[in-house]
């Protein structure tokens, strides 16, 4: 699976109904085909991606251990119901450090995004020798053939020459004015063409980013196939376990505290 972020509402064929600013997961074609189509961005952060992976593996590896206790004929069935109880504490203590770990991760990269979202790239020789070339082009020439030639390299502009864009343009757009009616659309002879380009030069992706990670802070749980189990398992449904091997569990646990806190004693 795929985690996707919703740029826009999208209803699919089968009438699966996507919210703008929601994350989901969905397959890996359906991630290429809304990515494509503009629709979405990928939202895949590997270090969460991982710890989400492994409260998966932790809990099929539970489920997987109760069902060979269960089927274990060697075994009492005293025996059986202590080992899975031990075994569901172990998953339990597991999951909840495995989520503390998640959100401490989740608000690190929150922290980093949101720190990015405010750093302007530096300007670099080149880049003042491109905008000074828009300028002299601008002055002398056409500026909507200026403009379609900035749209042109759009695609491999590197940020450092967009950002110098962004700082001089209204620079750029004194020579090439539009004009801006009382609507507020922008209309004359150059259409405002220059600042049609201003959502390609803007660089949003620490930005949205930041969306991303306030949306998974949000709606995102990372421990769901742990909840799921201990609703539907039937290790966790009550009446499973007898009230004597819990009370024998507890009183072993009770003991092995005992005995290391008398060591750290020594």
């Amino acid at each position: 699976m795929n985690n996707v972020y919703m740029l826009q509402d999208h209803v699919d064929h089968d009438q699966t109904r996507r919210l703008e600013g929601k994350a989901y997961a969905v397959d890996a074609d359906k991630a290429q085909e809304l990515v494509a189509r503009g629709i979405a961005v990928k939202a895949d952060f590997p270090t969460l991606d991982n710890i989400k992976r492994n409260i998966e593996r932790a809990v099929e590896m539970y489920k997987e251990h109760a069902d060979r206790t269960d089927k274990n004929a060697v075994m009492s069935a005293h025996e059986r119901q202590y080992s899975v109880l031990k075994a569901r504490e172990a998953l339990d203590e597991k999951v909840e450090q495995l989520k503390k770990d998640y959100e401490t991760e989740l608000k690190a990269l929150t922290v980093v995004a949101a720190q990015n979202a405010f750093k302007a790239e530096a300007s670099t020789p080149e880049a003042q020798a491109f905008v000074d070339g828009v300028l002299l082009q601008v002055r002398t020439g056409k500026a909507e053939d200026v403009a379609e030639m900035i749209r042109a390299q759009l695609p491999t502009m590197p940020a450092a020459t967009k950002a110098e864009l962004m700082r001089r343009f209204d620079e750029i757009e004194k020579y090439a004015p539009a004009t801006v009616n009382s609507s507020g659309s922008v209309s004359g002879k150059t259409a405002g063409i220059f600042r049609s380009l201003l959502p390609a030069l803007r660089d949003n992706s620490s930005t949205l980013e930041y969306k991303m990670l306030t949306t998974i802070q949000r709606d995102g749980a990372p421990d769901t196939p742990y909840r799921l189990l201990k609703m539907r398992h039937r290790t966790y449904q009550p009446g499973y376990l007898a009230s004597e091997v819990f009370g024998q569990y507890r009183s072993d646990r009770e003991y092995e505290a005992a005995m290391r806190s008398l060591k750290d004693g020594e």
